[in-house]
């Protein structure tokens, strides 16, 4: 058997959203992506079922997308609160340090704030929150970008061994040994997340 090519990119990413519409103000003429696809869908994907949305997708700059659900009937607004961005967070690239200040000034401007450059080492960035909650950040690489990932490429499994090794029996209080060790998906635990939220 032919040994399976490594997926190229991510094509896009997808994410509830409160309003299509808010949503495309925010990404089209905020962020100045394009809006590519508006899918005005009357099914459940995989079940027919009925389940009216609107599949929009925005191109970037290098191709990628990404892709937000509007569902009327599923609209909570808990499902839109600002979230933590170590949980969940989208990452733009720009080019230069100079560029991110010009994006950090153009988000003060236009949606009111936008945090100052954060020093990662490897990469400078800017954080900030679209109109559903998710967090944003843009950023760009350091100038010692490809030394510092030639670095830490070669220490990484060591590194995520010790980490490993001190954070598990945290771990596994909280969750149990079960979930850390676990390799496969319960197919009925799959099919019940997706009725959820109503995919099936």
């Amino acid at each position: 058997m032919k040994k399976l090519e490594r997926p190229k990119n991510i094509h896009h990413q997808a994410f509830l959203c409160r309003d299509a519409e808010q949503t495309r103000w925010f990404y089209e003429d905020v962020m100045g992506f394009k809006l590519v696809t508006a899918l005005d869908i009357k099914t459940s994907p995989g079940s027919n079922e009925p389940l009216e949305y609107m599949h929009i997708f925005f191109e970037m700059g290098n191709g990628d997308h990404i892709a937000f659900f509007d569902i009327p009937d599923e609209v909570e607004e808990e499902k839109f609160n600002y979230n933590n961005g170590l949980n969940q967070h989208i990452a733009f690239e720009v080019d230069t340090f100079e560029e991110l200040e010009a994006w950090k000034k153009h988000l003060n401007k236009e949606i009111g704030w936008a945090s100052d450059p954060i020093d990662h080492d490897f990469i400078h960035s800017i954080y900030f929150y679209d109109p559903n909650g998710l967090a944003l950040e843009i950023t760009c690489r350091d100038k010692n970008y490809d030394q510092i990932m030639e670095n830490d490429k070669n220490a990484a499994h060591e590194n995520l061994k010790k980490w490993t090794k001190r954070t598990r029996s945290k771990k596994e209080e909280k969750i149990g040994s079960e979930k850390l060790d676990e390799r496969t998906l319960d197919f009925n635990e799959v099919v019940k997340r997706l009725k959820i939220s109503g995919l099936v």
